[in-house]
Order: C-alpha cells, then structure tokens, then sequence
C-alpha cells in the first residue's frame, strides 16, 4: 500500500504516454464507440484470522472517427468482516483514446469500497485514475476519481486510504477538460480508531 502518491503521481505520469501506446498497439478497441467496464469484482474473506487482498486494473480502448471512449473501472468493494480481519485493495483505472470532431472521452475510477469490519480490523484502499486523451475540435475529457469510501469500524481499527485522480488530455478547437477527484470519505470509528486519508487531484494536461 502506498504511503507517498505524489511520487507514484510524477511516475505515473511518465508513463502515461508509453501506457497509451500499448494500448493502440494491442488494439483494444477501435471505432465509433468504445466501451470498457472493469468488472464487479468484490473479494471477501469472512472467518476467524481473515484476510482479502484484491487488486483490479482497468485499461480503456480507442474510438475514431468522431467517436466516444467510455473507460468504467468496475464496482470493486473488498471486505473482511471476521475476527482479526485485515483487507486491503488497490484499483487502477486508465482512460482511452477518442479522435476526431466532438469526440469525448469518459473515465470513472470504479465504485470502490474497502472494508475491515472486526476485531483487530485494518483496511487499506489505494485508488488511482487517470484520464483519457480526447482530440479533435469540441473535444472533451471527463474524469471522475471514483466513489471511494475506506472504513474499518473495529476495535483496534486502523483505516488509511489515498486516492490519486489525474485528469487526461483535450485538444482541438473548443476543447474542454474537466477532472472530479472522487468523493472520498474514510473512517475507523472503532476502539483504538486511526484514519489516515492523503488525496492528490491533478488537472487536465
């Protein structure tokens, strides 16, 4: 689990270009429309000395022609919920690619979640969102950092969350670019309580 994002938030901005290459090189999704939902996911371990994990990535495709590129990086959740829990969770969300006149591209970094409810309970949660690229006259970028959430509401609570969203590219005549940095929240709220929360929001290139 990351303690430090801004540094993680500087690399991941060099790589943003590299990501994007490979993602026009494997040919994710080429058209008028491109779509990609990452999935429900969930992960849960219920039970005495409990422990979840979890780790989910989600890479958007390209649309021409004009097109819109919708980027949905899943419903994710995470949980524990059993005598010294721990739970932990990272999800990664990364915008695609939208060419041509009007064309738009959508990112939402997942509905998140995160959850330790028990004895000895610890959560985690690392959020990260990057935003697509949108080019051509009247394009638009659109990032949202995800619902986030993060509890834990044990005794002996610990929570910590970091949520990074960085917003994509609009380029062209009357382009707009606009970045939303989740809706965050944490917790503990439990005996021996902790939260921690760090939350980097980054603009549009």
């Amino acid at each position: 689990m990351r303690k430090m994002i801004l540094p993680a938030a500087l690399a991941l901005l060099a790589g943003v270009a590299s990501v994007a290459s490979v993602a026009q090189a494997e040919g994710l999704q080429s058209g008028g429309v491109s779509i990609t939902r990452g999935g429900g996911n969930v992960n849960t371990a219920v039970g005495k000395n409990s422990f979840a994990g979890q780790s989910a990535t989600t890479i958007g495709g390209m649309a021409r022609a004009g097109g819109r590129s919708v980027t949905l990086g899943g419903d994710n959740r995470n949980m524990a919920l059993g005598r010294g829990s721990m739970a932990l969770q990272d999800g990664t969300t990364v915008g695609g690619t939208a060419i041509g006149r009007g064309a738009s591209s959508y990112v939402l970094g997942g509905s998140n979640a995160n959850l330790a409810r028990g004895v000895n309970s610890f959560a985690g949660q690392s959020v990260t969102t990057l935003g697509g690229t949108a080019v051509g006259r009247g394009a638009q970028s659109s990032v949202h950092g995800g619902q986030n959430l993060n509890a834990a509401l044990g005794r002996n609570s610990s929570a910590q969350q970091q949520v990074l969203t960085m917003g994509g590219s609009a380029v062209g005549r009357g382009s707009l670019d606009k970045v939303y940095g989740g809706n965050n929240r944490n917790g503990a709220l439990g005996k021996g309580a902790f939260a921690d929360q760090q939350v980097v929001t980054i603009g549009g290139q």
